[in-house]
């Protein structure tokens, strides 16, 4: 990554962490832009990996270490800055209260990230749920989990459309997106497979 696209890359993290930060109401104790990694780090955490765009998450002894890499062609791409940010925030703020979360939970997170901030932006919000390509790297087990927290994620996300359809309705939206992003992970998917309000 250039100079350049890692300044773009901090800028673009940031400003996520913070959106997602203020639409939650999050404090969390780290702050992702700072834990941007590059393709010689990753390889390094991960021997024998090809580095693409992803959280890097690592345990050791009770201890969890974190990085974030954004593939250069990726950088000036939202919707993988706003998924791979949501990822790192999901899982920093589930550490901070010591919470488990699963692997699927956090891609139900990032789908639901990824409506509420393209709605936000004016942009067409389910966009992403109807334009997108399942990557060729997927083995069947990492593919199922993406394909179901995507059609978790699309489904409540329409319910989100019928319950909160006006600019009125943010305040609404809002305190029920506050409240799905503190639920349990069972009781997240259960309401995510029921279209909301389960």
């Amino acid at each position: 990554m250039t100079g350049a696209e890692m300044v773009q890359a901090r800028r673009s993290v940031r400003e996520t962490q913070r959106a997602l930060a203020s639409v939650y109401r999050l404090e969390l104790p780290v702050d992702a832009w700072r834990f941007l990694l590059s393709a010689a780090d990753v390889r390094e955490m991960l021997p024998g990996a090809t580095p693409r765009s992803g959280l890097v998450a690592c345990e050791e002894q009770g201890e969890l270490f974190l990085g974030l890499y954004l593939d250069p062609g990726d950088v000036a791409d939202p919707d993988t800055v706003v998924e791979e940010t949501s990822h790192f925030v999901c899982l920093a703020w589930h550490a901070s209260q010591r919470r488990p979360v699963s692997a699927l939970i956090l891609e139900l997170q990032s789908e639901v990230d990824r409506y509420l901030l393209a709605r936000l932006r004016g942009r067409r919000a389910l966009g992403h749920f109807e334009a997108f390509a399942w990557d060729d790297w997927m083995d069947r087990e990492t593919r199922g989990r993406y394909e179901r927290a995507h059609q978790a994620g699309h489904r409540y996300c329409r319910g989100l459309e019928t319950r909160y359809p006006d600019r009125a309705d943010l305040p609404g939206l809002l305190e029920e997106l506050r409240r799905f992003y503190r639920a349990p992970g069972p009781a997240k998917l259960r309401t995510a497979h029921a279209g909301g309000l389960a």
